[in-house]
């Protein structure tokens, strides 16, 4: 393909993401599931799912971020897209059609609410609200919005805006472009991670359920809330384990690199804990408290403060304050969310990515939120052979932090 042929090509696929993009969130299963491509801090990630349920396993590959380029944004990504065409072809994925999910880093969330006004399209209200709100020209970016179900008769609209700037989509674009794909959908990872779970509220019952999810990134932590599979709330927290790593290198005169190590043999990995079998029997005890408690599926690792405790870092790191920050910040979303829908309690944690490996930091947000928390393997229920093409990585062991791409396997596929 020349170049003018190319530049052509992907002005007309930008054009065609800005007109789909900026609309509401559209709820669909794709049929033919794309390579899916998770620009995660840690890890790049590709996974392929053929369809079915459960999905069965196409292919994966990833590919660990190099220890200096973790806490470098700019550099990181250049070595990710560099890197990107190869992986593609040697992991064995089959046709061209991919979706990306745009990292948690490089996108931006605001949560508004204005009046309603009848007969005018809620993606109006929103592109005249961006100015006002977010303070700058919605031609600039590429963003969805998610109108969140308040109390009935208000005459205000809540609505979660997830942006990106259009200049950040252009370089995705060109980027699974020059990888020989074709791009068929790009979501955040809120939307992603979302979707893992959409499996765990078929039942009529379990849309009256609750999450709130944690992914514990190694730069980032992404809070995401959920009223059965619908997302109401969603924020961005700098802080992560590249964060413990660095304040324990500070107080330990090491390295990053060896603090991450450091922390790493606290604890060798996350094993399964066996679950005690489903009761039958039917009691009177305390119907809210029935309400929530939550029959956990085989892709949940079981009671975070039911296993063995771990600490959070080497005993000679105080990591007291990023730990609070990360707390507080966390608390702050429950508050927010407890004061937006005061009838509708949380009744679990769920914590994913790929810091959710190390079992200290989970039971000591566990024990902050004093919920129900359970860290998820979202590769568990994925059926496989064995025979699959797998690079750089373990499907034996807990994945907690491939939610995103599995997520972005199950999302629309709408560019």
């Amino acid at each position: 393909m020349g170049l003018s042929s190319l530049l052509n090509l992907k002005s007309d696929k930008l054009t065609k993401l800005s007109s789909m993009l900026s609309t509401q969130v559209v709820k669909s299963q794709p049929k033919d599931l794309p390579i899916a491509i998770d620009f995660g801090t840690g890890a790049l990630k590709i996974l392929q799912l053929a369809g079915g349920d459960p999905p069965t396993l196409v292919a994966a590959a990833g590919l660990d971020t190099p220890a200096d380029l973790i806490p470098d944004h700019k550099r990181r990504l250049e070595f990710q897209l560099e890197a990107l065409p190869k992986l593609i072809k040697r992991g064995g994925f089959s046709g061209k059609r991919a979706a990306a999910a745009i990292p948690a880093w490089q996108t931006s969330v605001k949560h508004i609410q204005f009046p309603r006004v009848e007969n005018v399209p809620l993606a109006q209200l929103v592109e005249a609200a961006i100015p006002q709100q977010l303070g700058v020209d919605p031609s600039t970016l590429v963003y969805r919005f998610i109108e969140v179900a308040g109390e009935k008769g208000s005459g205000k609209i809540d609505v979660i805006i997830i942006y990106v700037g259009r200049d950040i989509v252009n370089r995705f674009m060109s980027a699974l472009l020059a990888s020989k794909v074709e791009p068929v959908g790009m979501h955040s990872e809120f939307i992603c991670t979302i979707r893992a779970f959409d499996y765990l509220h078929r039942r009529e019952g379990d849309l009256i359920q609750n999450s709130l999810y944690i992914d514990l990134g190694a730069t980032t932590t992404k809070v995401m809330i959920s009223h059965g599979r619908d997302l109401v709330f969603a924020r961005t927290i700098d802080v992560g384990g590249y964060t413990l790593d660095a304040e324990i290198a500070k107080q330990c005169a090491m390295t990053e690199e060896q603090a991450n190590k450091a922390r790493l043999t606290l604890e060798s990995s996350v094993d399964r804990v066996p679950l005690p079998p489903p009761s039958h029997q039917s009691t009177a005890a305390d119907p809210e408290k029935d309400r929530r408690k939550i029959a956990l599926p085989a892709e949940f690792l079981g009671e975070v403060l039911e296993q063995p405790a771990v600490p959070v870092g080497p005993a000679d790191a105080n990591l007291n304050e990023p730990l609070e920050i990360l707390t507080d910040e966390i608390r702050m979303c429950q508050r927010y969310h407890a004061s937006r829908f005061p009838g509708k309690k949380l009744d679990r944690v769920v914590f994913v990515g790929g810091e959710a490996r190390h079992r200290g930091i989970t039971q000591h947000l566990a024990r902050a939120l004093r919920l129900p928390a359970q860290v998820a393997d979202p590769l568990a229920r994925i059926a496989r052979t064995g025979k699959e093409p797998v690079l750089g990585m373990d499907m034996s062991k807990p994945q907690p932090g491939w939610a995103v791409a599995l997520g972005l396997c199950l999302a629309p596929t709408d560019l």
